[in-house]
């Protein structure tokens, strides 16, 4: 194979774009069956990605810019890439074999595991350098992206697990992520890979395997009093016994704690690890049973997320980290929820019910206004709503500036009309979007009585958006009182759920014929 020298010729800066253009100039150098090595002349006030959208598929460049020479592989000829290097007129050609090891590993710990796993057939120097990869997934996909396994997947997965771990470093290691149908029958590979975690100093472990026979997370190995070296940050467990023992002092550096589905979990155990947790900054706990009380302690200062769902047989929580910035809940009408006193950070907050009734009413018209005065949006998704289960005396949402609401009513009693009071209860609101969800109605034909509200205007309300709507009476009176009373308005988005809703809205004669309605 040929190659040719290809010396740069020196030219005269101009200020004109399109002499800035013919400034790019490739090449051809060698050619080796239909394999272009090109040259490409930069000057600095050409960026490089201007060059590259010249660039064709599979071609190989070497890009003087200015004084300093960078060389970098543009694009890979099939399975073997080179980089080229052009200094002083002349080329060179660099072998990956020829990087130091540290730029080796960096290139090879931005791989998925399966990819950098198949790196050390390429040389001798790449044989162990992906033993030093930071992530460790571990999942049928991750394992075998193109393989079909049919039976022994769990054989399969856990044999692939053990030779990774065997013939890993042991050191650098940032997270592991293993997620399949493991169960305490296979308790003796997932112990291997707890124990891996902690001697090689990882910070994240996800465990996510099956609710058969729930795998017991063997706490011991993170005790502080046994010598442990742990210094995990996040910790993901779904479908796993967990039981605390009296005293235990791990997880002294764990920052965030997801616990999905939990099996054996006692209260008491509960609330002595998140007392235990004192740089929690993140907590999710999904499905916790039998619990009389649920205590989120003031002691956890640096907790900011909190995310509490499907806590369906908790009778009473009680938040009282007075730090959280966003706070999620899902649970039943007969959960109390309790907040010693208002959370000023919270920015953020979504609730759920599986029904609405006067205590789901009373909590979001008052307790949430009095408990999170600097509230700005919130997500509320609720089954059915009416005016009769809404509080006479409301409080008031100073700061919130964004409404989501997610309405689920196909079989309940609903009434549209009455999530004006929650439009009241925000004078500063911005934007208000309403999802309707299982609606079948007969469009308002006009023959019951119309009802308006009285008169209370609104200032800042610029967007509203409402999906799935289905023309019944109680949403054109919504969409009538947000008509008249927001002053500011700039558009209002109306989507209907089927065609005979969009021609019975366009046709009513109750929503205002404005520019700023588009109903689509």
């Amino acid at each position: 194979m040929a190659e040719t020298i290809v010396y740069r010729r020196k030219r005269k800066r101009s200020k004109n774009p399109s002499d800035i253009a013919e400034d790019v100039r490739f090449k051809t150098l060698s050619t080796d069956n239909g394999h272009e090595k090109m040259i490409v002349y930069k000057r600095r006030n050409i960026t490089k990605m201007q060059i590259k959208d010249h660039l064709e598929a599979g071609r190989e460049v070497i890009m003087p810019t200015g004084e300093r020479h960078e060389r970098e592989i543009i694009s890979a000829n099939g399975k073997h890439g080179q980089i080229i290097g052009h200094e002083g007129g002349t080329l060179r050609g660099t072998q990956l074999n020829d990087l130091p090891e540290d730029i080796l590993c960096s290139i090879i710990s931005r791989l998925p595991l399966g990819d950098a796993v198949r790196t050390s057939i390429l040389s001798t120097k790449l044989r162990r350098i992906w033993a030093s990869h930071p992530n460790l997934t571990f999942t049928k996909r991750a394992m075998f992206p193109k393989s079909k396994i049919k039976g022994g997947e769990q054989f399969a997965l856990i044999e692939g697990m053990h030779a990774v771990l065997k013939q890993h470093r042991g050191n650098g290691v940032e997270r592991i992520f293993l997620q399949a149908l493991l169960d305490q029958s296979t308790s003796s590979a997932l112990n291997t890979c707890v124990k891996f975690a902690v001697t090689s100093g990882t910070t994240s472990l996800s465990l996510l395997l099956s609710p058969e026979r729930p795998y017991c997370f063997p706490t011991y190995l993170f005790d502080l009093q046994n010598g442990s070296r742990s210094v995990l940050e996040e910790l993901h467990l779904k479908y796993v016994s967990l039981r605390i023992p009296a005293g235990f002092t791990g997880f002294k550096h764990l920052k965030r704690l997801n616990l999905d589905c939990m099996y054996d979990i006692v209260a008491d155990e509960l609330q002595a690890l998140l007392k235990n947790c004192l740089l929690l900054e993140v907590l999710c706990i999904n499905v916790v049973y039998k619990f009389d009380k649920l205590v989120i302690s003031q002691a956890l200062s640096h907790l900011k997320y909190l995310s509490l769902t499907a806590c369906l047989g908790v009778k009473t929580i009680e938040v009282a980290a007075a730090n959280v910035e966003r706070f999620e809940y899902e649970g039943s009408s007969d959960n109390s929820i309790v907040f010693p006193q208002p959370l000023k950070n919270v920015k953020y907050a979504s609730v759920q019910w599986g029904a609405f009734n006067s205590h789901v009413g009373e909590f979001v018209l008052s307790v949430l206004p009095r408990s999170f005065p600097g509230l700005e949006t919130l997500v509320w998704k609720t089954y059915g709503v009416e005016m009769d289960g809404l509080p006479n005396c409301l409080g008031r949402f100073q700061c919130l500036k964004s409404v989501h609401i997610e309405l689920c009513a196909p079989v309940l009693a609903c009434d549209v009309l009455s999530l004006a009071a929650l439009l009241d209860a925000a004078p500063s609101l911005e934007s208000f979007f309403l999802k309707l969800i299982g609606f079948i109605n007969v469009p308002y034909s006009g023959i019951e009585e119309f009802r308006r509200l009285p008169s209370s205007p609104h200032h800042h309300i610029k967007s509203v958006g409402i999906k799935e709507f289905t023309c019944s009476r109680d949403q054109i009176e919504l969409v009538e009182y947000i008509l008249e009373n927001a002053t500011a308005l700039e558009h209002m988005i109306i989507k209907t759920k089927i065609g005979c809703y969009k021609d019975a809205a366009i046709h009513s004669p109750y929503i205002k014929k404005d520019k700023r309605v588009v109903i689509l």
